[in-house]
């Protein structure tokens, strides 16, 4: 009898698997970048309105202005089209989401925007403090909500 091992269903082979690593270490970076990237955003249009969606989304924007150099132009110009609009189709999601729970497998918390990016945490409800100072009268500058 000879001792000849079999993977088990859907394992790749001993030798399928060094065969899928040489074509992956051959593979242009900007083909893997786009894949992975695609993948995100499937991914983030699939759970719209829950709170890993948003996760999702913050990482491939993080992901495509770390790539962007590496990236074809055509790609990172469909990103840039992409990015705002599955921001806000996930925030008019979120807007419409009865209940306001997590959904099973969702987060347990909703995700802040990644640190240094420049995107705008609403703030924490805070205390009532004092009123503020109206501005100068001088200023001619029209703002809404004030009158001269």
């Amino acid at each position: 009898m000879s001792d000849t091992t079999r993977p088990a269903p859907g394992e790749l082979s001993e030798e399928q698997a060094r065969e899928y690593a040489s074509k992956l270490r051959s593979a242009p970076v900007e083909q893997v970048v786009t894949e992975v990237l695609s993948s995100l955003l499937n991914l983030a249009q699939v759970k719209l309105g829950r709170r890993d969606a948003r996760l999702l989304i913050d990482l491939t924007g993080l992901l495509v202005g770390h790539a962007r150099p590496y990236l074809p132009d055509d790609v990172t110009d469909q990103l840039d089209q992409v990015l705002p609009q599955l921001r806000l189709a996930q925030v008019q999601a979120e807007n419409a989401a009865t209940g306001g729970g997590p959904e099973p497998n969702d987060l347990t918390e909703v995700p802040r925007p990644p640190a240094g990016t420049g995107e705008r945490v609403a703030p924490e409800p805070a205390a009532p403090g004092p009123a503020p100072v109206p501005p100068p009268t001088a200023s001619r500058l029209w703002v809404p909500g004030r009158d001269f």
